[in-house]
Formats: C-alpha cells, sequence, structure tokens
C-alpha cells in the first residue's frame, strides 16, 4: 500500500509562501529615510585650482664677464648664456651647493691683456651648477648661483584667470612630500601660454618659508581663494532641482509623519560645495539631499526570466 504524502507536502508549501508573503509584505512596509542638511549660518568659498611647481625666483649665470646673466625665472626653462669672448678661466672659489654672499669672489679669469679680473657675487644664492674648470677657456657660464627664494609658479585656465587677483590668499600642496603652506598671488601673466593645448596664464604666489624636505622643481598644486561669504545661509549643490530652482523641504511632526514641500529658493555666491541662498529657506530647514532608505522593487512570483517549460 503507497503512503500518502500530498499532505506533507502540502504543509511544506504552505509554510513556504507564508514566509515568502511575510518578507514581502515587510520590505513593503519600509520606512524610506531621507539625507538631509539643516540650514545654518555658514561659509561660502569659491577656489581656483592650478598646477605647476615650486620654483627659485631667479637663476643667475656667471661667466667672463663683471655682470650675469639671468638664464631662468620663476621655475621658467634655463636659456644658455653667452658672455662674447673666449676667456681663460683662472680660478674657481665654490662649487655645486655652496652658499654665497653679495659680493663674495666666484672665481677670476684672464682678460686679453692677460690680467686677473675678479668675478663677484651680485645676490646672495646658492651656487646650483659649476659649468666649466680651471685652466680652460670659455664664453659660457662658469657657475650659476640660483636665489634660493622660494615662488610657486602655476598655471591658470584662461576661464578662470579673470578671477585670479593680487592679494588673494593661496593653499600649495607638494604631493611628493604630503606638505602643506600658505602663499599669497603677486603676480598674474598678462599674455597666454599654450599648456597641453590650453590656454593658461602663469600665476606667482609668494611664499615665506617652505616645509621640510621641499625641492626647487617638485610639482606644486595651488588652490587660490578668489571669492568668500561669510555668515550666510547655503545649501549643497547637489539639493538643487530644476532651472527655478527648488528644493524639498523635510518637515516631521510630533508623531513622527514626516512631509515633503517644494520651495523655490534665489541663490547668490557658488562655491566649491555649498551654494548661498539669499531667500526662501530659513535657519533650521531639513533640506533633502538624497534617500537612505532603499524603495522596494515589485516582486515577482512567476518563473525566472528566460525559463521555459520544458513540458
Amino acid at each position: 500500500m503507497k503512503k500518502r504524502r500530498w499532505p506533507w507536502v502540502v504543509g511544506v508549501s504552505a509554510v513556504l509562501v507564508a514566509v515568502v508573503v511575510g518578507l514581502v509584505f515587510s520590505s513593503l512596509n519600509q520606512t524610506v529615510e531621507y539625507e538631509t542638511y539643516e540650514v545654518t549660518k555658514t561659509e561660502v568659498i569659491k577656489t581656483v585650482s592650478a598646477n605647476g611647481q615650486l620654483a627659485e625666483s631667479q637663476l643667475l649665470a656667471y661667466g667672463p664677464s663683471e655682470e650675469p646673466v639671468l638664464i631662468s625665472a620663476n621655475g621658467s626653462q634655463a636659456l644658455p648664456a653667452q658672455f662674447g669672448l673666449s676667456l681663460e678661466i683662472e680660478q674657481i672659489e665654490f662649487k655645486a651647493g655652496d652658499s654665497v654672499k653679495t659680493d663674495d669672489i666666484l672665481f677670476s679669469y684672464l682678460n686679453q691683456m692677460g690680467q686677473s679680473v675678479d668675478v663677484v657675487a651680485v645676490a646672495d644664492g646658492i651656487v646650483r651648477s659649476v659649468d666649466t674648470a680651471e685652466g680652460l677657456r670659455t664664453s659660457g657660464s662658469v657657475l650659476t648661483v640660483g636665489s634660493a627664494e622660494p615662488i610657486v609658479s602655476v598655471f591658470v585656465s584662461e576661464y578662470d584667470a579673470d578671477l585670479v587677483t593680487l592679494g588673494q590668499k593661496a593653499t600649495i600642496e607638494l604631493d611628493a612630500i604630503n606638505a602643506v603652506f600658505e602663499g599669497e598671488v603677486v603676480r598674474i601673466g598678462q599674455v597666454a601660454q599654450s599648456v597641453s593645448g590650453i590656454k593658461q596664464y602663469e600665476v606667482l604666489v609668494e611664499v615665506n618659508s617652505i616645509p621640510e624636505g621641499a625641492r626647487f622643481g617638485m610639482s606644486a598644486t595651488a588652490v587660490i581663494e578668489v571669492e568668500k561669504k561669510s555668515d550666510v545661509f547655503a545649501i549643497p549643490m547637489g539639493s538643487l532641482m530644476g532651472d527655478v530652482p527648488e528644493v524639498q523641504i523635510l518637515t516631521t511632526d510630533a508623531e513622527g509623519n514626516q512631509t515633503i514641500e517644494w520651495v523655490k529658493v534665489e541663490l547668490g555666491l557658488s562655491g566649491d560645495s555649498l551654494v548661498e541662498v539669499t531667500s526662501g529657506l530659513s535657519a533650521g530647514d531639513q533640506v533633502i539631499t538624497g534617500v537612505s532608505g532603499s524603495i522596494p522593487a515589485p516582486v515577482n512570483f512567476g518563473p525566472p526570466p528566460g525559463a521555459r517549460n520544458s513540458g
């Protein structure tokens, strides 16, 4: 005699259905949670970012002449120096890396009459290179002296150049040594240069000191503060909707019931992350910026997509 299994199968199926239905209704009853930003008085800051390098303000080349030649300024590519006659270098007093002071004798050479002529430093600095040797003749550089005065040379896009003015504060970062320091804009180029096919203007940022481990020629990023407003209402740009523009405000009553209100706002300064609101909002308003809960998707009780009945 065969055992009757169908009551057992029906019972198990009923339990499974009950579990599935319970899960579905639990999912459907989930409360959507909103991410909000509380409106308070704050600062709105607009910046311009530019890339360049940490450099010396000048590099002078000294040769068989009483006057040096400026061969590089603010990190520009050094140009070859020519001093006219090819004369014999008699004695060199310094080596690369040495510090020199104004009026120090750097080297001597023999003029056309065979007389010894001393060449002296016209400014303090550090010897960056020695380009020849005693007893050799040259009409070019004998040694170069860097100013050792730091300057940050960066290039600003033509689209942002009109926002930059003298005296603006800048934050400089050297990625190579993970260092951050401050500076001030002291010069803005008036003629565009093509950098990677984009028209850009050189901006010089003066700094009083550089962090330990910094070296001239290191890549630098300057973030220049071009405009700031303090003690104003502001909201994240991502909370704005439409062209009007509008925002959604979330209100929760004492029983926990939530309502959403659409509010038109008027805007002021657009900063890097926040935008000023001049009207439409009050302190304490909860502006919706996103949804942290998930809205459940419809549940399909049928066969998986693509499944076919083989029978």
